[in-house]
């Protein structure tokens, strides 16, 4: 049957005929009724929950859809990363023999052109998702680090690596030709629509980054390798509800080969709740450290630290990204952008990170 090309699109009579019995357990889809999840939280795909009604078996009573995105500046740019072929192949080879937790992958299916489904396991009943808005608390800060460490130990320099081949680095070429500019497409609206927002000296920042963008990126794919997710901010994190710490994953379209330290300031740097990140940030960093360290992992602290600040600058591009190149969606979407850029300017400020520039 063909696939589906939104998540409207898909019927009782697809997903009867593509998912595993293993997962309906002897039950058959008599309705499905559709619920969108991903707006104002996903940039490159739709997601959908996919409520269905289910005659006889124990399997699930809803699963989550992810499709490709529809505004077309955002899939111009998914397409030429590879992003929807890269998770997939997270699922297929790394997710279930990496101690991360994730959902579990019920299909998957890409067609030439980009068009995709990825059917997930919903994890709601178990985990409540992180809001980036709000940002997360000490606690759970720590709990993201944990789980990350373990994840970069496993990976560390593994040779296993080598066999990913479809895993770029951060100094890819379809990166060299598409992160700049989307920085720099940024740039301009910041200094015309944020300076009432932003102290001057984040302003300023953001300038002095703009001619040496390249270097910093450049930088950024230098060792120590890993695996790294790249997309930890709170709304791709969650969170059990029995108040363990065995916090789960989602979206790895922008998994990639590289340090290690990318991973932890990205989430400090754009979902921390600002007074935690000022405060802890540091003793954060420590936490990962002393970490990798309990793995017999070898890692000077005074090449972390300037591999963190280089990492915090190079990250700048993500929200740049949202007020200069991409469609953020609806209110919730403005929202995230607005607590995403104030807090990313804000920590490369409080950490001083211009001084690796």
């Amino acid at each position: 049957m063909a696939l589906p090309t939104l998540p409207s699109d898909i019927t009782a009579e697809w997903l009867n005929e593509v998912l595993p019995a293993d997962v309906m357990r002897g039950g058959t889809i008599t309705g499905v009724t559709t619920e969108n999840i991903g707006e104002g939280t996903g940039i490159f795909g739709e997601i959908a929950r996919l409520n269905l009604t289910v005659d006889g078996g124990s399997g699930p009573s809803s699963i989550v859809a992810k499709m490709p995105c529809v505004e077309p500046a955002n899939l111009e740019v998914a397409l030429m990363l590879g992003i929807y072929d890269r998770e997939i192949n997270m699922f297929d080879h790394v997710i279930d023999q990496s101690p991360m937790t994730g959902p579990r992958r019920y299909f998957a299916e890409q067609e030439e052109g980009g068009k995709f489904v990825l059917l997930l396991e919903d994890l709601s009943d178990r985990y409540d998702v992180g809001d980036q808005i709000v940002g997360a608390t000490l606690a759970q800060a720590e709990a993201i680090v944990d789980a990350l460490a373990e994840f970069h130990a496993y990976w560390w320099e593994s040779p296993k690596l080598d066999d990913l081949d479809w895993l770029p680095r951060p100094d890819a070429p379809m990166y060299q030709a598409a992160v700049p500019g989307i920085y720099r497409a940024g740039l301009p609206v910041l200094v015309a629509d944020w300076a009432d927002r932003l102290p001057a000296e984040s302003i300023a920042l953001a300038q002095r980054l703009d001619p040496k963008f390249e270097e910093v990126l450049l930088r950024t794919a230098n060792g120590p390798e890993t695996l790294i997710h790249t997309d930890t901010r709170l709304d791709n994190i969650f969170f059990p509800k029995d108040g363990s710490a065995n916090v789960a994953f989602i979206d790895f379209q922008l998994a990639l080969r590289g340090r290690a330290v990318a991973d932890i300031s990205y989430v400090i740097s754009n979902s921390v709740k600002d007074d935690v990140a000022k405060q802890h940030w540091e003793a954060l960093l420590q936490r990962w450290h002393g970490a990798i360290t309990a793995h017999g992992i070898s890692y000077d602290y005074a090449d972390l630290m300037t591999h963190y600040r280089e990492s915090v600058l190079y990250y700048l591009s993500g929200p740049m990204s949202l007020i200069g190149s991409f469609d953020s969606g609806n209110e919730r979407g403005a929202a995230m952008t607005e607590a995403w850029l104030v807090r990313a300017f804000n920590h490369a400020i409080d950490i001083d990170a211009g001084s690796v520039l």
